[in-house]
């Protein structure tokens, strides 16, 4: 593994905060199918000094075998939907792979930035939902004696697609997994649960993670990788992913996004400082 002019004792401290950022990312890819793969490129660069090419490319196949631990109990629980995964699927592929070969050629430090402004969106979105939930549990009294007469409008099968492509861009570019784009276009657009939506949002991001990664890998852009870091924090993940489904149902969902949507907003500036300084 690759020391980056640190003394030893502050590797092994980064080290550690590494193997808890990879907790924290399965945990919150568990509970809230979203916001954790947003965090693995951060946790690369700040904790490890891993290049900006070799995080993101890294971060694909952290995020990818994270989700795919969290799909397969998915699976079992009966909580997927093929329909979605098939037209949501077959959007974002190919936007993943194109958006990896753009990835490759852009300057060095513009896909930090980049993904500066995607964690910013999402702490905003994730946070802005909360808000929403509030309302609209204010008002549930009123929309409880509504929906008898007038029935919701129907939903936007090319605004879901749009949503897929979107998705597949993101992860191909900056290596992120979108859910905090996957879990609320399936809400909405769908009109299926959120335990249910968390569900697929992880099987898709797997579909996106793999595409983006074998576009890079079969391209021969000479990423270096490091197969322990990817193992170990792979590893943590995927045992916390499993924990934060099991817990999901007894948890507070806006407490969850508010406090994972500031953690968020931090790490952004924190990155974007390691980058300007």
């Amino acid at each position: 593994m690759q020391i980056y002019n640190i003394n030893q004792s502050l590797y092994k401290f980064m080290f550690l905060m590494l193997l808890l950022s990879a907790g924290l990312i399965g945990l919150s890819l568990g509970l809230l199918g979203a916001g954790g793969s947003i965090l693995t490129v951060p946790a690369l660069t700040l904790f490890l000094g891993l290049d900006e090419k070799s995080a993101i490319t890294s971060s694909m196949l952290i995020v990818g075998l994270i989700s795919a631990v969290g799909g397969i109990k998915a699976y079992r629980n009966r909580q997927l939907d093929l329909s979605i995964l098939v037209s949501f699927g077959i959007v974002s592929l190919p936007f993943a792979a194109l958006g990896a070969r753009i990835g490759i050629w852009l300057p060095q430090g513009s896909q930090t930035l980049l993904l500066v402004a995607i964690m910013c969106i999402a702490a905003y979105k994730m946070f802005a939902s909360t808000v929403r939930s509030d309302s609209d549990t204010s008002s549930s009294s009123y929309t409880n004696s509504m929906t008898t007469s007038v029935s919701a409008p129907p939903p936007s099968k090319r605004a879901l697609l749009t949503a897929a492509a979107s998705v597949g861009l993101i992860t191909g570019v900056v290596g992120v997994g979108g859910g905090f784009l996957i879990v609320p276009a399936l809400i909405f657009f769908t009109g299926i649960g959120m335990q249910k939506a968390v569900a697929n949002s992880l099987v898709l991001i797997v579909i996106n993670a793999f595409t983006a990664f074998t576009t890079i890998a079969v391209g021969g852009h000479g990423v270096e990788l490091d197969a322990i870091i990817i193992i170990t924090m792979a590893s943590i993940g995927a045992i916390c992913v499993l924990a934060g489904q099991s817990i999901s149902s007894r948890l507070d969902q806006r407490t969850l996004k508010r406090g994972f949507s500031t953690l968020i907003v931090l790490v952004a500036i924190w990155l974007l400082i390691n980058l300007l300084y």
